[in-house]
Formats: structure tokens, sequence, C-alpha cells
């Protein structure tokens, strides 16, 4: 069970003066629509990744079925870890280290690796990035593609994929998957995507 202690309140992967840089838009009589295409977008990443990447303080239960030798935290990257509950003990932070990269959590014992016991574990943790400007950069990349791609396609059916006019006139219509995401940037997002 996770519960966010602190919220954030930014969820955008780009700053819109960003997207109006890569899109060589020079004034701002188009925000509204990129606001609007830049919200979208960091939506539909964060539900494809199945993850939050604003930073933001939780506080996760896990309730160990068996010894485990990492804990391994819903959230990352993991900023700092505020406390471990351990079977209503407080553990010091010398009896644990953390991969804050992966999320990863493991016991020590005597500055050795041991096992996690098969008990109620709290940890609260702050994790994620402070956004925009802590995004890493192919997720900021993804973001501006995916902002282009809705741009370019609000004058147009977006199911159309292509389109044919000689003598008989022929389309061939997207069969949408993956939220409708462009190759480009399902590739950018691989790195960035929870499996579970």
């Amino acid at each position: 069970m996770l519960t966010v202690t602190t919220a954030a309140t930014k969820f955008n992967l780009v700053d819109l003066g960003v997207i109006r840089a890569a899109m060589g838009i020079v004034d701002q009589s188009e925000d509204e629509a990129l606001q609007g295409f830049l919200d979208r977008a960091s939506d539909v990443i964060a539900r494809h990744c199945r993850r939050v990447f604003a930073l933001e303080t939780v506080a996760e239960q896990l309730r160990l079925d068996k010894c485990r030798e990492e804990l391994i935290l819903a959230r990352y990257p993991v900023g700092e870890i505020a406390s471990i509950v351990e079977h209503d003990v407080i553990l010091a932070t010398s009896d644990y280290e953390t991969d804050k990269a992966k999320g990863l959590v493991t016991r020590l014992y005597g500055d050795r690796p041991c096992w996690w016991p098969a008990q109620k574990i709290v940890v609260t943790y702050s994790a994620g990035y402070d956004l925009p400007q802590d995004a890493p950069a192919a997720l900021q990349q993804a973001c501006i593609q995916l902002v282009k791609a809705y741009y370019m396609a609000a004058d147009r059916d977006p199911m159309v994929r292509s389109e044919s006019v000689d003598a008989i006139s022929t389309a061939s219509y997207f069969a949408g998957r993956d939220e409708h995401l462009p190759p480009d940037v399902l590739a950018l997002l691989k790195q960035f995507r929870k499996l579970k």
C-alpha cells in the first residue's frame, strides 16, 4: 500500500517554452493548444510507463510473505529515505543501503547484506524528478516528440495512416495500439517503463 504524504504540483515533463522552441514557434499565440497537448502527452507517457515521474514523498507499506534479499520500492529514482520501520522498530541508516536509481533497498547486518524478514515494513521516502527541469533528456525528448505529433495531427483524421489519390481514392487506417504512441516515442520510453 502506498500513501502520498507530500504531493507534487507539477507533472509535465517539459516546460512550455522548450516545446515552443523545439517547434520553432516564436510567439505565444498557440500556447493554449500547446499546453493542452503538453498536459496530455505527459499524462499518456506516465500511464504508458506505469510510473509517477514527479517528485513526491510517500509512505509505502510492504507486507512480506517470505524473506527477501531486497525491497523493491514502487517509486524511483529515490531521493531520500526518511525512515524505514521494520516490525514497529525504526531502523538506523546503517541498517540498510539503497540503490537510488532502481529503488532497491538492501538490509544490512554488521555492514553485510542480509535478508529482510517476512514482516510488515513501512518505508517513507521521496522519489521522482523535480519536474520539468530534472526529467531525463530521453524522457523530455519523448514528450516533445509526442506533443509535435499531437500538434501535427490536430487538423487531420488521426486514424488515417496513408492516403492515395490517383484515379481511385484509397486510404489505410491506423490500427491503434500502445496508446497510439509513435515508434520513435516508444523507443525513447522503453528504458522508463515498469514491467508491472
